[in-house]
């Protein structure tokens, strides 16, 4: 890892408070709260009672605030920035996390989770290691597990900004390249999960994006692109 690189991640969460509103899980929004409830629920339908779902890069626990509150669920959070992993535990304490490397804690939990999430996550990792981490993923899974992603979407019109917002970004994704990334690491049943908005303003605004998007897309040649949220949320499933 590069200096430049080990110093940005150590101290992540002085980055992160300067492009969002608040550092503290506990304090989200509801409105946000009922888009992870009804854009990640999905993917959870099925699982067993007590199964152990990672939140790999966990950042500060926004999701694993929303993990927590899900019947059944037992979370898990790894992160390597400290500092995150501070305000992490000063405001959820009840929840298990752990200050280590994403890939590395998969690494010694084969097989152990039902679902693991990389929201944030795949966008940051650089060269092969992005194989090394979806296949590392796949088999810290129990077999029918499921992975889920969020990642920055290249179809959208403020992708540029979005990727040259934070140094330690080294990509954007569409389905398609997501896709084949899932695969290339062993997984099937890919599929996009659409963003759902509960708020009538919210998908009002959504409505008029896709048009915007559509049309620029179509004036271009380019008719097949279908998403254009500013991120991908996806899922697929160990085999």
């Amino acid at each position: 890892m590069s200096r430049l690189r080990e110093k940005l991640i150590d101290q992540y969460a002085d980055h992160y408070a300067r492009v969002n509103a608040d550092i503290d899980p506990t304090l989200m929004r509801p409105r946000t709260f009922d888009m992870y409830q009804r854009t990640f629920g999905p993917a959870l339908a099925g699982l067993p009672q007590g199964a152990r779902v990672l939140d790999a890069g966990c950042g500060t626990g926004f999701l694993l605030y929303w993990l927590s509150k899900q019947p059944g669920v037992v979370p898990v959070g790894a992160d390597s920035s400290a500092s995150q992993i501070e305000v992490l535990r000063r405001h959820l304490p009840s929840v298990e996390v752990h200050c280590a490397d994403g890939l590395e804690f998969m690494r010694q939990h084969r097989g152990e989770y039902h679902a693991i999430f990389c929201t944030d996550v795949l966008e940051h990792i650089p060269g092969d290691g992005l194989l090394d981490w979806v296949e590392t993923a796949r088999e810290a899974l129990v077999p029918g597990g499921v992975f889920v992603c969020r990642v920055p979407n290249a179809a959208h019109l403020t992708a540029a900004h979005t990727m040259y917002l934070d140094l330690t970004h080294e990509r954007c994704f569409t389905e398609v390249s997501l896709r084949q990334l899932m695969l290339a690491g062993g997984f099937a049943d890919y599929r996009v999960l659409p963003l759902r908005l509960g708020h009538l303003t919210g998908r009002m605004r959504m409505a008029a994006e896709w048009l915007l998007h559509r049309a620029v897309f179509l004036a271009c040649g380019e008719a097949r692109k279908q998403v254009y949220t500013h991120n991908l949320h996806a899922a697929a499933v160990r085999r």
